[in-house]
C-alpha cells in the first residue's frame, strides 16, 4: 500500500454491539448456571458468535489509495482496484455498510467481465465521503 493512502476506521457502533452481545452471553451463562436448558445454550453460542463477529468488524480498517481500495480485517485482507469496480452502494438496516460489486481478475491480469463478485466494507467514520469517492470511481457514474 502506498504512503498516500487515506485510512478509514470502523465506527464505534461495533464496540457497543460487542458489549451488548457479551452482556447477553453473560446473562445466558448465568441462566444456564441456575438451570440447564438447550435453547439457552444455543442462544449463548449465538451471542458469543455475534460478539466475535462484531469484534472483527470493529478491528477492520479500509484504506483508499490512487489505484484501489484495501479492506484489512484481523484474519484477512482484500484488495479491489478501481478498474475492477462495477458499482458501490449502501445496504443494511441496523448498520449501513458500503457494498462493492467488482469484476475479478484473470491470472493474466485482465478483467473477467463474465463474473461479478461483491465485498461488504465495515461501517466506517466518514462513510458518506468514502461512498462519494467510490461512486466517482465507478465506470457507470464516473
Amino acid at each position: 500500500m502506498q504512503s498516500g493512502a487515506v485510512h478509514y476506521r470502523s465506527t464505534s457502533i461495533y464496540l457497543l454491539m460487542v458489549g451488548a452481545s457479551a452482556l447477553a452471553a453473560l446473562l445466558c451463562a448465568w441462566s444456564l448456571w441456575v438451570q440447564f436448558d438447550w435453547i439457552t445454550l444455543i442462544f449463548l453460542f449465538g451471542c458469543l458468535y455475534a460478539a466475535w463477529s462484531f469484534g472483527l468488524q470493529w478491528r477492520s480498517t479500509v484504506a483508499l489509495d490512487a489505484q484501489g481500495i484495501t479492506v484489512r480485517a484481523p484474519f484477512q485482507s482484500q484488495r479491489v482496484e478501481f478498474r475492477q469496480l462495477d458499482d458501490a452502494g449502501e445496504a443494511g438496516r441496523l448498520v449501513r455498510r458500503i457494498v462493492l460489486t467488482y469484476h475479478p481478475l484473470h491470472n493474466n491480469g485482465l478483467l473477467n467481465l463474465d463474473e461479478l463478485r461483491s465485498v461488504t466494507l465495515p461501517a466506517v467514520d466518514r462513510q458518506v465521503e468514502l461512498l462519494a469517492l467510490l461512486d466517482s470511481k465507478c465506470p457507470s457514474r464516473g
